[in-house]
């Protein structure tokens, strides 16, 4: 579901487990640490996904009480990290001559995001 301040929240998708397949299933009741799946969502008037998530499933015990389950996984959002992205520009092609001793005054203008354009030094008659 999405969330909405001001309307309804609305319906993203769905998808479908099924939970029997896997608890019958020796393979995956042998797995320590169950393997991550990645599961489409699906909305019901178009049969395109709508999106994926990631997630995994245990199936414990129901005599076992959930306090008990001594598995605990921090899901919690990881911390925001900076990084410096560089960029190296080795060769050009198709840089048309303007000057009339066939050179061009040439630097290179890059879009990391819509608002963050960064230029490279001018190199002069190139």
């Amino acid at each position: 579901m999405d969330y909405d301040d001001l309307f309804g929240d609305d319906l993203i998708g769905t998808s479908w487990i099924d939970l029997e397949d896997r608890y019958f299933l020796a393979e995956w009741r042998a797995l320590a640490d169950k393997p991550v799946e990645y599961r489409q969502i699906y909305h019901p008037s178009s049969a395109v996904s709508q999106g994926v998530f990631k997630c995994w499933v245990e199936i414990n015990p129901a005599k076992v009480a959930p306090e008990e389950v001594e598995t605990i996984y921090d899901i919690s959002r990881k911390p925001a990290e900076e990084f410096e992205v560089r960029l190296v520009v080795w060769d050009t092609k198709e840089i048309k001559m303007m000057d009339d001793e066939g050179t061009s005054d040439v630097f290179i203008r890059s879009y990391f995001d819509s608002n963050n354009a960064k230029e490279t030094d001018c190199h002069y008659r190139c």
